[in-house]
């Protein structure tokens, strides 16, 4: 019997709660590790080279991170085979154009159902694979 490969997750978003959520509806079904959870894009940066991941789940407003632009093509220069999930409050329509604009592999609402986000992750991870 075979192991199944565990996807590992980084999340970086200033709320606690959020972190606290999101380590355990992903790790609640065992394909998911949460490896990182930080509160601001450098803490990110510095946890990423660190400690790998398959997917960052990156909240769009972080108060150390005034253009996103940057810290997306920051990590995507440290780690350029990981995917990244973009999540907020904003409107979904509005969320959908900042993921594009930045060129992130997705985009969620943080009020998704559970079994959403995990589906959302591993359709990245398996985009790219």
């Amino acid at each position: 019997m075979t192991a199944t490969p565990v996807i590992r997750v980084a999340v970086c978003d200033d709320a606690r709660a959020v972190k606290l959520y999101l380590r355990h509806v992903l790790e609640e079904e065992g394909d998911m590790e949460v490896v990182s959870a930080t509160s601001g894009g450098q803490q990110a940066l510095d946890a990423l080279a660190q400690t790998p991941a398959d997917v960052l789940l990156l909240d769009l407003l972080l108060p150390d991170v005034p253009e996103p632009a940057v810290l997306v093509a920051r990590i995507r220069e440290l780690a350029p085979r990981m995917g990244i999930l973009l999540m907020s409050n904003m409107a979904p329509s509005r969320l959908e154009q900042e993921a594009r604009e930045l060129g992130t592999d997705g985009w969620m609402p943080k009020a998704l159902k559970a079994a959403q986000m995990r589906d959302a992750i591993r359709a990245i991870v398996a985009a790219r694979t």
